[in-house]
This record gives C-alpha cells, structure tokens and sequence, in this order.
C-alpha cells in the first residue's frame, strides 16, 4: 500500500497520542503478564533441552565418520547452526532472569541467626520459593551453557574438516602435465563427453517436448531473444550519461571525482545488462519446466561464465579506460592501459571458459583425467599471459625511459614514463609466480597451479577496481565533501564546523576503504575452505558475544559502552561548564576555589561516567581493585618515579595547564611544548634541541608558560638619551615606534616610562604589547631600528658611554681617542 499524501498535523499528533497509549496499556501488559510468561519460557527451553542434546549428539556421531565431503559437512552445518541459534537465545533469556531471581534474595537479605528473634513467615516463605526458582534456573542455565559450549567446538571441528578437506584437494597430487597418460586418458574421455553433450541436447529436446508445445518453444525463444534485445536497450540506456558527458568534453581530462564516476558507469555498463540477460533467460525458461536438472546446472555453468567474464571486463573497463584516457584514475599511459587491458580480458575470457568447463564436466559426470586436462590447460594459458604481459611491459620501458632521460615536456611522455617504473615491482614476483606454477603442474599439482594461477588473475583485476573504488571514496568525501564551498554549504547545513565535517568525512572514508578492501582480500584469496556458514559463524559470535575469562563481550554491548561513555563525557563537561559559568560565580568564594570546585565536579561525573561505562561491558572494579592492590607492591618496591611521571602525565592531559605548542621555560629551558606522554615532555628550544622534561618537574616545580591564555606577551625597551633632550618628544617618538608596528597591540595600549636618572644620561622604558609572543624578539629588533631611525632624524643624542657626553645633542661628536683634529 502507498501513502500518495501526508498526514496533517493534526492527524499526526492524534496518531502520535494513540500510540503513546497503545505503547502505555502494552507496557502495563506485559508487567502484569511478566512472571507467567517467564515462567513458560523457562518450561519451553526444559522442554526443548533434551530434542536439542539429541541434534548435538547426532551431529557429533556423523562428524566422526571418515570419508565426509564438503556437501556432508554442509548438511551437518546446516542440523546444528539452528540448535545453537536457540541455545544462544535461550541463554540470552536465563542470565537475565537468573540475576533478577539473585537479586530479589539479596534484597530479602541472609537468614537469620538460631538466636536473632524470628523474621516474618511471608517473608522466609518468599525467601525459600526464590531460592528454589533460581537453583532451577541456575541448573538449567548450566545445562543450556554446556550444550553451547559442545556446539561450539562441533562447529570449529567441522571448519577444521572443511579446511583440512580443502588443504588435501588442493594439494593432491595427479598427473603431470609431462605424463602421456594424462593426455591418453583426456581424449578418450574428450569422446565421451562429446556423447554425452549429444545425449544431454536430445534429453533437453524430448524433455521440452512433453512439457511445452512446438508453438510454445517458439515463444520462448522469442522471450529469449527479446530479453538480449532488452539487454542491449539497458545497455545503452546506461552508457548515454558517458556519451553525452564525451561530446560535451571532448579529450580533456576530467576532475578526480567526475571520471572516478564516470569509471563506475562504465563498470555497471558492462557487468550488469549481460549478467541480467542470462539470469532472466534460464528464470524464464526453468519457470516453464522446460529444462531438466542437468541441462538446469550446465545453464549455472554458463551463468557463471557469462558472471565472470562480464564482472571482469567491467573492472577492467572502469579501471584502465582503454579507449576513454579522459576518464582514467588510474595512472598510467595509454599504451600501458591497452597492453594491460588486451592481456589481462584474454585471461578472463579463459578463467570464463573453464568456468563454464568446469560445469559442464560434473553435469555430464566426465572422467577425473578431463577435469585434471582443464584445470591444467587453464594454469598454462594464465602463466602464457602472465609472461607475454611482464616481457611487453618489459620492452615498453625502453622508449619511456630515453623519452624521460630526453627530458619531454610532454604529459603523454611523462606519465609513461611514470606507469613504466611503478609497474617494475611487479615483474619479479610474477615471474617468481609463473615458475612456481609451471613447477607445479611439471610436478603433477594441477589444483595448486590452477589455484595459484587463478587467484593471481583475480589479484590484478581486483588491485585494478580496489584502486578506482579507494580514488572514488577519497574523491567524493574528502575532495567533495570535506574541502571546498560545498563542505562549507553542507556544514551550515548540518550545523557542525567545518572542521568536524571534514574529521566525520575522513573517518567514514577511512572505514568504507577499510571495507573495500577487506571485502576483496577475501575474494582474491579465498575462504581456503570456509563455507559461508563458517564465515557467519564467525560474525556471529563477534556480534553476539565472546568470552573471556568469565566475562561474555558483545560488539553491542562495546559500541553502548563507547557511546555511553561520549555521551557521558560530554554531559559532565556541559555540567562542568555550567557550574563554572552560571552557578559558581555567583557564590562568595574566589575565583581559585570556583575553579577548583568546577574541576573537582568535572572529575567526578566523568568516573562515574566511565564506572558505568565499564559495567555494561561487564568489567568487575572488584577485580581491577585487586589488580591495583597489586600493583601497589611493585610501587613500593622502586617505581615511585616511574608512576609519579606517568600520574603526572595524566593530570598534564586532564588539565591541560601545559598544552602542545605552548611556549614554556622551565628549569632553565626555553621553547615549544612538541609532545606530551605520560613519562616526559618533549620540548624543542629555540637552538632546534629536544630536551626532554619528567612530567613531575612540571607539576611540581615552577613552570612559566607564555602562551597558557593567549599568546599575547609583553616586551620592554629601554632608551638612554642625554640630559639636554626633551623628555616629551622622546616619549612621543617611542609611542608612535610602537603603534606603527602592526604586531603591537593597541590594547592595552604602548606605555612610556622614565625609569631612571643615570650618571649622564636618561633611561626611558618602552613596555608594549605584541600578537603572538613567538616574534617578541623580532618585534624588539624592529622597534629598536625605527627608535635609532627617527632618533637620528630628531637629532636626540645617545649617549655611549658615561664618560662621553657631548653638546649640543649631536649625534657627530668627536671621538675623545682621535686627537684634537679628530
């Protein structure tokens, strides 16, 4: 059903109340039903334990048989995984009512002593149907643990059998591809296959036959052809956005994100219309019963095939761009993108047809030797194009590298160069691959040579995509997203900064890659055996708890903790605040004892916080109390220092009175604060020297910090000039220097001060104000040149020394070693 119109508002809020009703009369419900209904889930898992034990039990006693094959062990799989699901859940259901039941006994409290006076009768009455439900619980929430616990090791033991079965296959040994036989045998059994696809046509056409009419096997295959028609429609319906967008451009390149979709488009071109087509041809035709079962797997078989050949080329497409180098995010030149794309679609052309062969041979229940000859003749044909491709690339170098030495302004010249030399790592260990894989099928393991060959094929293919889907991530949140008018339009819209837009983009960037990449490791290696039960399995226990110790971890229970514990923090701070802004100043105490009430408030919801943060993931403090108790004997023993640095190092971060950047001078060193850990502080002088301070001297010792509030600081010039000069315009002449400067302060404004009578001359102090106290000696400097400027044009004398005073102010007085003529 389809909603075509909103609600009104008032219809909403109507809704809204009745379901807030609802949700009330539920809730009283199912308090007033709780015991009941607790009491027959605990009576359906009795009752169920026993039907269970029986599966586990059978399940074991077939996985002791020997000879079981991989479709054995799928069916034993497939008998357990719904025993544990409901041992699972039934335990879900039994802890949480076995603590409640221990609780409520807790509450009643102990019996009383044989010479404490009586407790009440209900009350001991109560006591002892608690105790008893909980024994019965208890016992039965053993029962279920320990049933689990044997389903869980039945499950490792069949992944175990899984892999060790696909360990044998993969190295077992047959023929080498050296030995006649092997070929002897392949054509005789090529022979039989050729009757048996004979057989299997005629079986298909008299199949056919009783099921649909002649007239109706016409219109099928008039659906067939009308599907491919569709496909093809599809097809170009898909590529018109890339046409369009190829006219409009030309051969220009486009930006990263637009040819990295671009790139996409073209995959989804070529994987689905064709991989559709085939689907929807073998669902119309097996929806009209008109395929048998054998004829239904060698259509698999080419489904399949028709699946890996488009899925191939379709990365290959997005990838290199052989034709479209305007959309290429790949770099490399033209010519290595068609080399690599012309070799690497033969290759998955073949991996297609053995695909397809591979099918083909198990409808037709071919001879072993056949199978051997396919997978062998496949292994030879990838290591055939894995050497054409490495020694074509080989002999490309050769032109890229005099085209660089020749120094092309060319881009074409220089990215070619470029591709050459990153794909020179490459060539070693193929060509180390090749030799094991021709070693291995001389040696008689064709499975291996097949396995080693296939997988390195699916290796470049995926590296190829991984790259255009890792660029496209990056394009579109980094590059789109987080940087740019559009990052700023989106944060306004958001209401975040733009700099927590930009953290948010590049964490979601840096998991989906993560993802990406994960997801084709795991497609490129291989499951090494491991079905796709093994591999829920396996997420399901992470998801749904595992243990350690006595404590059952959940992901889920993490990522509450995690959040809680954000939530929390960022809770205490905002009280934190508040107190420090709205209540304490309103108070008589002093600014310092405000602070240090806000800061103690702080502390205290914040332990809290991460208390109750540790109860959810079910962390004892009994236990880390116990720790520390021990702990504290190896600190009595000679770790004084060590912890008092490391307690030091984490008030430092707490508090946060020295922070990094910050410009501090501490026992007699001076510079920037470039680290801080919990041992030491790292600070880089102004010589370009890291000196490395325990954190201890710096909450226990004096610490001048410059830049603590703000990095503003003060400077102080002093100025001796004669005594004949007017004080006034000196004091002028100082001020106006300083508020010329643009990194002087003009609040608080430059302050002038005669400081001193001297012996023959005045001592005036300059005291101002700069921006940033990092260019303070800077800022002296250049306020001393303009004071000596327009000093000298004010013609106001400078004493030197106390003995030279000279008259008349003049700064071109003799000097008393040259003499009378001097």
């Amino acid at each position: 059903m389809v909603i075509s119109r909103r609600l009104a508002p008032d219809a909403a809020i109507g809704i809204f109340l009745h379901a807030v009703a609802a949700s009330l009369l539920l809730a009283l419900l199912f308090v007033a039903g709780a015991h009941a209904q607790a009491a027959l889930d605990v009576k359906t898992v009795h009752d169920r334990l026993e039907g269970q034990r029986a599966v586990v039990d059978s399940v074991e006693g077939g996985l002791g048989r020997d000879g079981l094959r991989s479709q054995d062990l799928d069916e034993l799989r497939g008998r357990l995984d719904p025993v544990r699901s409901d041992l699972t859940a039934a335990i879900a259901l039994l802890e949480p009512m076995l603590a409640d039941l221990n609780h409520r006994i807790q509450e009643l409290g102990p019996k009383p002593a044989a010479d404490a006076p009586p407790e009440n009768a209900s009350i001991t009455t109560q006591r002892d149907e608690l105790t008893a439900q909980a024994s019965e619980v208890e016992g039965l929430t053993k029962q279920v643990r320990l049933l689990n616990s044997r389903g869980d090791q039945l499950s490792d033991r069949i992944t175990s059998r899984r892999r060790a079965l696909f360990t044998d296959q993969l190295l077992a040994r047959s023929y080498s591809i050296l030995n006649p036989e092997l070929w002897l045998a392949s054509a005789s059994a090529l022979a039989m296959e050729a009757r048996g696809i004979r057989y299997l046509l005629s079986d298909w056409q008299a199949y056919a036959s009783s099921r649909v009419p002649l007239w109706g096997q016409l219109l099928l295959a008039l659906g067939v052809v009308g599907i491919g028609v569709l496909a093809t429609m599809l097809r170009r319906l898909l590529a018109r956005p890339l046409r369009r967008l190829k006219r409009e451009i030309g051969e220009e390149p486009l930006p990263r994100l637009k040819a990295c979709t671009a790139s996409m488009l073209t995959g989804i071109v070529g994987v689905v219309p064709a991989i559709l087509a085939v689907f929807a041809a073998i669902a119309l035709l097996d929806g009209f019963d008109v395929l048998p079962p054998r004829m239904l797997e060698v259509m698999q078989g080419v489904l399949l095939a028709v699946s890996v050949v488009s899925a191939g080329r379709g990365m290959l497409l997005a990838a290199l761009a052989p034709d479209e180098p305007w959309r290429r995010a790949v770099p490399l030149s033209d010519e290595v993108a068609t080399l690599l794309y012309r070799h690497i679609v033969t290759g998955v052309w073949l991996l297609g047809l053995a695909a397809f062969l591979g099918n083909l041979h198990r409808a037709l229940v071919t001879p072993v030797a056949l199978t051997v000859t396919t997978n062998a003749l496949l292994a030879l044909g990838l290591a055939a194009i894995a050497i054409s491709t490495v020694r074509a690339l080989a002999a490309g170098d050769e032109p890229a590298t005099e085209e660089a030495a020749a120094g092309s302004d060319k881009p074409e010249g220089a990215l070619a160069a470029a591709s050459a030399t990153a794909l020179q790592w490459a060539r070693f260990p193929f060509w180390v691959l090749n030799f094991v894989v021709l070693g291995a099928l001389l040696a008689g393991y064709v499975s291996l040579a097949s396995y080693l060959a296939t997988r390195s094929l699916l290796a470049v293919v995926f590296a190829l995509f991984v790259y255009v889907l890792l660029a496209l991530i990056n394009a579109f949140f980094i590059e789109g997203i987080a940087q740019g008018h559009k990052a700023r339009m989106a944060a306004r819209t958001l209401g975040v900064r733009p700099a927590s837009l930009e953290l948010i983009a590049v964490l979601v960037a840096g998991v989906l890659k993560v993802v990406v990449v994960v997801f084709a490791v795991v497609i490129v290696v291989g499951t090494w055996g491991t079905s796709t039960a093994d591999l829920r399995d396996v997420v399901s226990r992470v998801t749904f708890g595992f243990t350690i110790g006595t404590s059952t971890v959940t992901i889920g229970d993490i990522l509450y903790a995690v959040l809680f514990l954000v939530a929390g923090i960022v809770i205490a701070r905002a009280i934190q605040r508040w107190f420090s802004v709205a209540i304490l100043p309103r108070t008589a105490f002093d600014p310092g004892l405000q602070n240090s009430i806000a800061t103690i408030i702080g502390y205290v919801i914040s332990l809290a916080v991460i208390a109750m943060a540790m109860g959810q993931i079910g962390l004892n403090l009994q236990n880390i109390a116990l720790v520390a108790g021990a702990l504290s004997v190896g600190i009595g023993f000679g770790l004084q220092s060590i912890v008092s640095n490391f307690v030091s190092g984490l008030i430092l971060l707490a508090e946060r009175p020295i922070r990094v950047g910050d410009t501090i001078s501490v026992k007699g060193e001076e510079g920037y604060v470039r680290r801080i850990s919990v041992r030491a502080t790292e600070i880089e002088t102004f010589d370009r020297a890291a000196v490395l301070i325990p954190n201890s001297d710096l909450i226990t010792g004096l610490v001048k910090n410059y830049t603590h509030a703000n990095t503003t600081g003060r400077i102080i010039l002093q100025i001796n000039v004669a005594y004949d000069a007017d004080a006034e315009e000196v004091r002028d002449l100082l001020i106006g220097c300083a508020c010329d400067h643009p990194q002087v302060l003009r609040s608080p404004p430059p302050r002038v001060f005669l400081a001193k009578f001297g012996d023959s001359y005045l001592q005036f102090e300059l005291r101002c104000v700069v921006a940033n106290v990092d260019y303070a000696l800077t800022v002296k400097s250049d306020l001393h040149f303009a004071v000596l400027d327009r000093m000298k044009q004010a013609r106001i004398g400078i004493p030197f020394t106390p003995w030279n005073i000279y008259r008349g102010g003049s700064l071109d007085a003799p000097d008393p070693t040259a003499g009378e003529d001097g």
